[in-house]
């Protein structure tokens, strides 16, 4: 059975193109990762938008898949879009505010999300790191082909600077594994990784720093 990401993420990308709505988007996370030849389990599907009323043009798009009534689940984790409330605002503590929309389809979770206040996260081009919310991913996408859909992605060597900063150990492993096997742009790599985990890399792959 063809599994569940691949149905969702299909299913999205139907209504998207076949409705001629343009909006600038981007695919993060683990799925986009699977799609670049990592070997993971994805938990959802990730989707960053650019501009904050793409999440709205999302929420119209994807209207079916809407609660009937408001999420009485108000955790940000488990609230669901509904068509009386279709999007979520929340600020936290540090200042870092999100604007999203949240949908079941085909059993699978999809977050449309747009990031407003990144609160300080680092993100440069210079020594910092990229990161995988931040401003630099839409000049550095990478399109990648699901079914008959081509679709811009976060390519692996800036996902690789944001698990390296989560500590996701799995991740990391299947991502390093994944570029030395099948080659990595290495300007990216240089723009992607923060000095210290530029440092790290380069001892993996058995480079001198």
């Amino acid at each position: 059975m063809e599994k569940s990401w691949k149905s969702a993420l299909s299913k999205v990308c139907e209504i998207y193109f076949q409705s001629n709505t343009k909006i600038d988007w981007i695919l993060v996370g683990s799925v986009g990762s699977v799609l670049q030849g990592c070997k993971m389990e994805p938990g959802d599907i990730d989707i960053y938008v650019k501009h904050i009323e793409g999440v709205s043009q999302f929420a119209e798009l994807l209207n079916e898949f809407s609660l009937p009534t408001i999420s009485e689940n108000r955790h940000v984790n488990d609230w669901l879009s509904s068509k009386e409330e279709p999007v979520f605002n929340q600020t936290f503590p540090s200042g870092f505010t999100w604007t999203k929309g949240r949908w079941i389809i085909n059993g699978f979770n999809v977050e449309v999300v747009h990031i407003s206040n990144s609160a300080g996260i680092p993100d440069s081009l210079t020594g910092d790191g990229i990161w995988e919310g931040g401003q630099y991913i839409w000049s550095h996408f990478k399109n990648v082909r699901i079914g008959e859909y081509t679709i811009p992605t976060v390519p692996l060597e800036i996902q690789l600077e944001s698990n390296l900063r989560r500590q996701r150990q799995d991740r990391i492993k299947s991502i390093l594994y994944t570029i030395i096997h099948n080659g990595y742009d290495e300007k990216l790599i240089k723009k992607a990784l923060s000095s210290h985990n530029l440092s790290y890399f380069y001892s993996e792959v058995g480079l001198p720093s």
